[in-house]
């Protein structure tokens, strides 16, 4: 009998829509795109979204998440929009950042 090894993935399809989203929304909200902007958007985005776990093949990973993103693409949007807009408000870079000398930063 012949085997084949097939891998397979476990893929937080609202995280790979959010990885996909998120420079293009968060150039549009106009706001700082360092890497500590970047991913404090992506955390509090996924924060208020539910995780959606599916279970694929390592080869089919794009296709699927094609049909996913139709489905999401909606809700991600929004809550990548909001999350952009409250990080942009109150951006937890570090002060010597020089684009943003003057803001007063928020810790928390």
């Amino acid at each position: 009998m012949e085997t084949t090894n097939t891998a397979y993935v476990s893929v937080n399809v609202m995280q790979a829509l959010v990885e996909e989203k998120v420079d293009k929304c968060m150039a549009e909200a106009n706001m700082c795109t360092c890497p500590r902007c970047r991913i404090d958007v992506m955390a509090l985005t996924l924060s208020r979204l539910p995780s959606k776990y599916v279970v694929l093949h390592s080869n089919d990973t794009l296709p699927m998440l094609t049909v996913y993103a139709n489905r999401y693409s909606a809700a991600v949007t929004s809550q990548l929009m909001a999350a952009c807009q409250r990080i942009k408000e109150n951006p937890r870079h570090e002060r010597e950042h020089a684009d943003h000398e003057d803001i007063a930063f928020i810790r928390g």
